[in-house]
């Protein structure tokens, strides 16, 4: 997604005619530290949301042993307030939020990554972005 995201970003969403959300996939211990360093990352600012998420992704490799020192450092280096960040990593509100959004993916029938729900129809799997513009461009004119 990373690849067709600006793409998307830029033709679609920008214009109005495409929302972009994200499901949170719980699949091991690790990554519900991780989610829940993109929300509070949003709290702060919407494009932040997508700049941790961005981060957290580009930098998987590094992220095995995840502290919440490590969180809060990348946070720092994303221009983030890390106090606010820090305080936000043990709010249960974030925690039952981060849960939520996992059950309803699973309800919606999203379970591989990457997958996509455009208008109800879940394409998995990572597609060009040619493939989202023809799907796009079919929709918007229905």
């Amino acid at each position: 997604m990373l690849r067709v995201e600006p793409d998307i970003v830029q033709n679609y969403v920008a214009a109005g005619q495409v929302q972009l959300a994200f499901w949170h996939v719980l699949d091991h211990g690790q990554s519900a530290q991780a989610h829940q360093a993109a929300e509070c990352a949003g709290q702060q600012s919407p494009i932040a949301f997508w700049q941790m998420h961005d981060t957290l992704f580009e930098r998987q490799g590094e992220l095995w042993n995840l502290e919440n020192s490590t969180l809060v450092a990348l946070a720092g280096e994303n221009g983030l307030n890390t106090a606010a960040f820090e305080s936000c990593l043990s709010d249960q509100t974030i925690i039952d939020k981060i849960a939520r959004i996992n059950q309803e993916r699973q309800t919606a029938g999203i379970r591989l990554r990457p997958s996509f729900d455009v208008n109800g129809q879940i394409i998995q799997g990572a597609i060009p972005y040619d493939s989202f513009a023809q799907l796009f461009d079919k929709l918007l004119v229905q």
